[in-house]
């Protein structure tokens, strides 16, 4: 069944299918979207905002979100204007002119910025939100923590318009046809010029995670609670997976409500400045950062070679992306890179190919860079994926400095009862030896790194046959991973990823040095006060930021 694209209200393809938003052809339906020029700004700038509304006039709030909601600035009773869209949104953009400017006053606070865009009809108010990153107007002067909010991922989950890196709201397709649904049930380009899909940037309190809270009693019918939930009350499914509201702002408010000094970063800003992170002592990914380009990573690269210091509180590290069209569109193929990317066989640009960071075609392991790889770990807690497994850390190196004050003791398990691994994580290849894991080396893991902890992850969700389930992903997933990795979907390929592990990490690299935890559920933790999980954070950040 294919992704409907309705006005304002969404309807739902029941199932594990998505549906989209997209403005409606009434242009009196009281409808407001909007979206902002640039992902990132800096005081002093022009912030353009670009705003599609058939209501009678509309306002603007905008908040920074953090420590406290607060309120920067308010305008009642713009004049409202109504513009076409171009079906093709997802990938040209939205098209509509600049509606509203601001330049950013120099006081704004680095930080994560909330448009609120409100209009009246007929006595209902409707809403939508934009979002911009507010960097420092002097990166790393004031602040020696930059926290780098994981827009790539945002982007490649935002199917505002119909289409998303997971989505196609083409009806013509026949999503039961292996080929075409992974080919043609998502789009590899995808334009920032475009609202965010409901859910992403703002969520109610009682909104519900994607991993499973309580483990499921036995002849469980595998299911999705997170996806029932966005479903019964009109969110994107993909914005329980992604984003700005489910991740990155629960690590964002922890920092900040715990006295750490930090600014504000976007991935896009470390693709257009390699030395955006120069002056910082210490930078932070965190929540579900799976996508990169080349750009990016080489920046993060050398700044941590030349003695910067990264603490990663993320998981799913697993596609490079190439921006174009002066970066408002994302390009990711994905695991038909190497049959559809325009790049594959130019020897010049091969290496910008938008496939996994292991696959074959590309063949630059994650972990050099992120401490783990995306392809070793993967699922738990999710599904039919380990959904009885313990949800916390198996402490390995219970000597290691970043648990010191825990109290943890080897063999114990941390973050169970949030918990702190669930969803996708990432892992490295590894044996073990007298009792201790020790990465293999196979998956590119540098012999320097240490697995301090780690837990049991599979790329493979088992069915059990039981009545009313609903698979999400069962074999497909190890299916096409295995093809891109070693040259075909053998049972042979699929042993040597179908189970692998979550793991917590700490390698030297050049002059500086990775702390990786490994899971997108990090985040939670924090926001949960979890006590094992919070020290270990206070740890990293003491050896990672100079006194």
């Amino acid at each position: 069944m294919g992704k409907q694209r309705v006005s304002q209200g969404q309807w739902p393809n029941w199932g594990l299918q998505d549906w989209s938003e997209f403005p409606s052809q009434d242009s009196n339906g009281g409808e407001i979207w909007g979206y902002t020029g640039k992902l990132s700004y800096a005081p002093g700038e022009e912030l353009e905002l670009h705003v599609n509304c058939s209501g009678k006039d509309y306002s603007i709030e905008i908040v920074r979100d953090g420590a406290e909601w607060r309120t920067v600035y308010h305008q009642e009773k713009l004049p409202a204007a109504y513009y076409p869209t171009p079906q093709n949104s997802y990938e040209v953009g939205c098209q509509w002119p600049v509606a509203h400017r601001i330049k950013i006053p120099e006081q704004w606070q680095s930080g994560a910025y909330i448009i609120i865009l409100r209009t009246d009809h007929n006595g209902v108010m409707k809403e939508q939100e934009a979002f911009f990153t507010l960097r420092a107007a002097s990166p790393g002067d004031k602040a020696k923590i930059a926290l780098v909010l994981a827009t790539s991922t945002w982007q490649a989950y935002n199917n505002w318009g119909g289409a998303s890196s997971y989505t196609n709201a083409d009806t013509s397709i026949d999503m039961t046809d292996l080929e075409a649904s992974r080919s043609e049930g998502f789009k590899p380009r995808l334009s920032t010029q475009r609202p965010w899909g409901r859910g992403l940037i703002r969520l109610p309190q009682d909104s519900v995670r994607i991993p499973l809270k309580t483990p499921p009693p036995p002849g469980w019918a595998v299911t999705y609670p997170a996806c029932d939930w966005a479903m019964a009350n009109g969110f994107s499914l993909l914005a329980m997976a992604a984003g700005w509201a489910n991740y990155d702002s629960h690590t964002a408010r922890w920092l900040e409500r715990n006295g750490y000094e930090i600014e504000y970063l976007c991935q896009h800003d470390l693709h257009q400045n390699p030395q955006v992170l120069d002056n910082y002592d210490c930078v932070i990914t965190t929540g579900h950062d799976e996508y990169w380009s080349g750009p990016m990573r080489e920046t993060l690269d050398n700044y941590i070679e030349n003695g910067g210091n990264y603490l990663r509180l993320g998981g799913n590290i697993f596609w490079q992306i190439r921006l174009e069209d002066d970066d408002q569109t994302q390009v990711c193929y994905k695991y038909v890179a190497d049959k559809s990317d325009p790049v594959r066989n130019d020897p010049a640009t091969k290496h910008t190919i938008t496939a996994a960071w292991e696959a074959m075609s590309l063949a630059k392991p994650a972990v050099t860079t992120f401490g783990a790889n995306g392809t070793r770990g993967v699922y738990s807690r999710f599904g039919g994926t380990a959904p009885r497994s313990s949800g916390g850390f198996t402490v390995y190196r219970s000597d290691h400095w970043s648990l010191e004050g825990t109290d943890l003791y080897y063999g114990d398990v941390f973050g169970s009862e949030v918990p702190v691994v669930g969803y996708e994580g990432d892992g490295v290849s590894y044996t073990f030896h007298q009792g201790q894991p020790y990465p293999t080396g196979e998956d590119g893991t540098p012999e320097n790194l240490e697995i301090v902890a780690m837990a049991l992850a599979t790329m493979e969700e088992e069915d059990h046959g039981h009545y009313g389930q609903i698979l999400q992903h069962g074999d497909g997933d190890l299916s096409i991973i295995s093809a891109v990795m070693f040259g075909d979907d053998s049972e042979e390929n699929r042993a040597k990823i179908r189970y692998g592990s979550v793991v917590m990490t700490s390698m030297p690299k050049g002059k500086g040095e990775v702390f990786c935890a490994g899971t997108t559920e990090w985040c939670y933790a924090l926001k949960e006060r979890d006590i094992y999980c919070e020290t270990i954070t206070r740890n990293v950040l003491k050896r990672f930021v100079k006194a």
